[in-house]
């Protein structure tokens, strides 16, 4: 039975539990590409040459954030949240060991917006899922101390424009989601009108920052996906496509200049393979999303991210199930997509966040690692100062990178 939400208070609370789920993908989730076997006699790793590490170490590490000024990058690395100047491996930790971050996004040069579980949170009563909450800090104040926004978020992400704010997706109940605004502090600015059907697992702005593109777990039906628009003015949602049964959207959709990205695939059965991801397009008016052009038919996608000026398209993926994962970019005007690695030895993570444009859309970080050894080596230098044998940050450039791939 569905569950229908009358006022707006449980978002001003934002204290709503949520309802477990299976079928959509949930946030917190990767759904990676299996690397494949190191090519043989290979030594060049093919970032590039232009390419620089930006971590080095042991630690699992995801979900890249620049400063809006380029000059810091933030990440989560085994659960809590660090950053770093790109220059200097000077790591500055943001949360405790035990926190456990899914994402960070600054909402400032001196402030970050956490979203993950703090030490002793449990799942809510009747469901299956950890509480997942909200949190502001500020550099420089010399403790771990979070402050909470919200609990019970789905999804967040930036303010369009970089205006200093967040907007969370959290639950208004069982199968309904609501939006919200936070600024400065940390305090709710505003409740958008109107209520989402079903559960908002990720969103991001369209050029104009009127909109949100939003992919959503539809009511009563955990098996289907379906994509949609919110107007941030008017507070009405409406359905681009429900996908066909059992295809699922992979990480946040993409609203770009030449219309809205999506990478969508079906979740791997137990103990088979799934089908591969592909990159779809769709129009922001209702209609069926068609094979994104430029990529070619066989192309299996994973991350993906829209390049500041909304014209180019980041992603991780492989020209064909067999060929490695590298790192693409996609011209929308042009449709075509031009290889930026030339990658045969090392595993590039591709989890639906691990890709990040810096703010002058001028390179793009990743998260990379050598094909693992089956066996054992010794290394003289420290744990701390190896780079390859570990998930590190790269920095890779792509402007006039590579040539277009056919």
């Amino acid at each position: 039975m569905r569950c229908k939400v009358a006022r707006y208070a449980p978002l001003l609370l934002v204290a709503a539990a949520l309802g477990a789920a299976s079928g959509c993908l949930h946030p917190e989730e990767e759904s990676s590409l299996s690397p494949l076997p190191a090519a043989a006699g290979r030594v060049d790793p093919g970032l590039g040459p232009g390419a620089r590490p930006l971590s080095f170490g042991p630690g699992y590490k995801g979900s890249p954030s620049w400063s809006p000024e380029g000059d810091r990058i933030a990440f989560t690395m085994d659960g809590y949240v660090v950053d770093k100047p790109p220059e200097v491996d000077d790591l500055r930790r943001w949360t405790t060991r035990d926190f456990i971050a899914e994402d960070a996004e600054w909402v400032s040069g001196k402030g970050l917006t956490i979203l993950g579980t703090a030490p002793g949170s449990g799942p809510p009563s009747g469901t299956e899922e950890m509480t997942k909450s909200v949190y502001r800090a500020r550099a420089g104040d010399g403790s771990f101390d979070l402050k909470k926004v919200a609990t019970g978020v789905l999804a967040m992400g930036s303010e369009p424009a970089r205006r200093g704010g967040l907007i969370l997706a959290v639950g208004g109940g069982p199968y309904e989601s609501g939006l919200l605004l936070t600024r400065g502090s940390g305090e709710v600015d505003r409740v958008y009108p109107g209520l989402v059907e079903g559960r908002v697992v990720a969103f991001s702005p369209s050029p104009d920052g009127r909109n949100l593109v939003l992919a959503v777990c539809p009511p009563g039906d955990r098996e289907t996906s379906e994509l949609g628009v919110f107007d941030l003015r008017g507070g009405g949602y409406r359905r681009i496509t429900r996908l066909e049964r059992d295809l699922e959207i992979l990480g946040t959709p993409q609203w770009t200049g030449h219309g809205l990205y999506f990478v969508a695939g079906k979740e791997a059965p137990a103990g088979g393979a799934a089908a591969p991801y592909h990159l779809y397009r769709a129009a922001p008016d209702p209609g069926p999303p068609e094979p994104a052009p430029g990529v070619g038919k066989d192309f299996v996608a994973s991350s993906i991210r829209v390049s500041p000026d909304g014209e180019r398209l980041a992603v991780i993926g492989r020209l064909n199930p067999e060929s490695p994962a590298n790192l693409y970019v996609l011209d929308l005007l042009a449709e075509r997509l031009e290889a930026v690695t030339n990658n045969e030895d090392m595993e590039i993570k591709t989890g639906p966040e691990d890709v990040a444009w810096s703010p002058g859309g001028e390179s793009v970080a990743i998260i990379a690692r050598s094909i693992p050894s089956t066996e054992a080596e010794v290394r003289a230098a420290p744990v701390n100062e190896l780079l390859e044998d570990f998930y590190n940050l790269y920095e890779i450039p792509v402007e006039g990178s590579g040539e277009a791939s056919r």
